[in-house]
């Protein structure tokens, strides 16, 4: 067909001789060889890429996916083939990364595996022309996503390591800040109120003034006291509603404890220092002085318990005791249970074996109370008690042991509430933040050392878990690890003078 074409096209068909059609012939069939030859290398070239539709090919490619950085920084770079507009979002409390690219294509599979620093994970999806690249990391941390050219990347940093601290002036002679951390351990982020005590008041407060009438949340217990602000405060039985450990509020013994205790002493002459108790008590009757076995608890069997108003109204117990109501130095009345409780005395209430101790005291009969809370603290002081200590004279000085505090309490990283006393005079309290993704806790060590961090030179450990927390100006600034406010036994509070 191609050689009659040709001979018609030259006219020459009718004149041609063999030997010119033959040699015609044969070099058409060279060009046709030719041609055939340069197709198949068109194709073969076609196939070693890889396949992609047509509307990827008129787009922008992603070539690749790097990880690197330093000790502070994880850094993740997209190598494009060309610039592109790109949009990003965090999901999972900011410890996830999304990044959108639209037009793109790849040939990658996957993102590469690697959890160096802050990384966790990568994954590379595609959603129609639509690239997607998700950064899951071990906690929330700064990132910050920018683009660089010659070549065209798309950079994210994330940091590994760092420190912040914020600090605000509430008002004169109080400070707040938050301190946040990153480091090999994870996220840590702590809340500091700094008080001048010339300007305000540092006190424990009870929810509703009563141990019995209910515990309550901190907001509420800030508001009713009319506080700028406050912390929560000292263990608690949440039960029986009982204070565990030594506390005496406004020169009432609101709680005793077995073990010798740091707290905050509130002096007398109106200063504060860091120091422990050691509660004893008696009431002298008839030549005898007996020690009381509680204050301001339910009675047990056997038992010698002292009441005051800081309890109730009344004691609340069963008739199975005999129980002495005390005021003016003298016994005014004697009951079987469930006495009231006098406003200028107390309740002396006795049970099982140790009623024969008192066999003889009668109405009328002189009784006298007698209450140390040990050498640090005079009779004036007042003493709000918790424990550990964490800080002596500037120097780390945990007496968990010697405390016999309880091992969960001593053990790992928990939500803490901490007091520190400055050397300029100022109290620190100061809450930790755990169980979160925004902050890990922290072990009493690491506690002493954020109080001494901040500025202070004595220190003490109070309740922690759920319970710790701090408001300031009727707003919880903390979070609380349970996700809410947790009902408390008492609070420190923070109130103008």
């Amino acid at each position: 067909m191609r050689f009659c074409a040709i001979a018609l096209l030259n006219g020459e068909y009718s004149v041609m001789n063999k030997t010119k059609i033959l040699a015609v012939a044969m070099s058409m069939a060279v060009m046709t060889i030719t041609y055939n030859y340069s197709a198949q290398n068109v194709m073969a070239a076609a196939a070693k890429k890889p396949a992609v539709v047509s509307s990827q090919l008129q787009g922008t490619e992603l070539k690749n996916i790097r990880v690197g950085g330093t000790r502070e920084t994880t850094r993740i770079v997209l190598d494009l083939s060309g610039a592109k507009k790109y949009k990003y979002f965090f999901e999972n409390n900011n410890t996830r990364l999304v990044i959108n690219i639209d037009g793109m294509y790849t040939s990658l599979k996957e993102a590469p595996a690697s959890t160096r620093g802050i990384l966790k994970d990568m994954i590379l999806g595609k959603y129609g022309d639509t690239l997607q690249l998700i950064v899951d990391m071990k906690a929330a941390v700064p990132v910050k996503v920018y683009t660089l050219k010659n070549p065209d990347r798309i950079v994210v940093d994330l940091t590994n390591e760092y420190e912040d601290e914020k600090t605000t002036q509430v008002e004169a002679g109080l400070v707040q800040k938050k301190y946040v951390r990153f480091d090999s351990r994870g996220m840590l982020t702590a809340y500091l109120l700094d008080i001048d005590p010339n300007k305000f008041d540092v006190r424990m407060a009870l929810p509703t003034g009563q141990i019995t009438t209910g515990y309550g949340r901190l907001t509420d217990i800030v508001r009713r006291n009319n506080a700028v602000a406050g912390v929560n405060g000292g263990y608690f039985d949440f039960f029986d509603k009982f204070l565990i450990g030594d506390v005496r509020i406004d020169g009432l013994t609101a709680g005793m404890g077995a073990e010798t205790r740091a707290g905050l002493i509130k002096k007398k002459n109106g200063g504060y220092a860091v120091g422990k108790a050691s509660y004893s008590g008696t009431v002298t009757v008839n030549g005898r002085s007996i020690s009381f076995w509680g204050v301001n608890a339910p009675r047990g069997k056997d038992s010698i318990v002292l009441y005051n108003r800081l309890y109730g109204a009344t004691t609340g117990t069963n008739e199975y005791g005999s129980e002495y109501v005390i005021s003016k130095g003298m016994v005014q009345e004697v009951n079987k249970g469930n006495s009231v409780i006098p406003e200028d005395g107390v309740v002396v209430s006795v049970h099982g074996e140790s009623q024969a101790l008192f066999a003889d005291v009668r109405k009328g009969d002189r009784a006298v109370i007698s209450e140390s809370f040990g050498d640090e603290i005079a009779d004036g002081d007042d003493f709000y008690g918790a424990g550990p200590q964490l800080l002596k004279d500037g120097q780390v000085s945990i007496t968990a042991a010697e405390e016999n505090i309880a091992s969960n309490i001593v053990n790992g990283r928990a939500p803490r509430t901490a007091l520190g006393i400055a050397k300029n005079g100022h109290i620190l309290l100061m809450v930790v933040d755990g169980r979160q993704s925004h902050s890990i806790g922290s072990s009493l060590s690491e506690t002493a050392q954020l109080l001494k961090k901040f500025g202070a030179v004595q220190g003490v450990n109070y309740d922690g878990g759920g319970s710790s927390e701090m408001v300031l100006n009727n707003r919880i600034i903390s979070k609380p690890s349970g996700g809410a406010e947790r009902s408390i036994g008492n609070a420190l509070i923070v109130v103008r003078k």
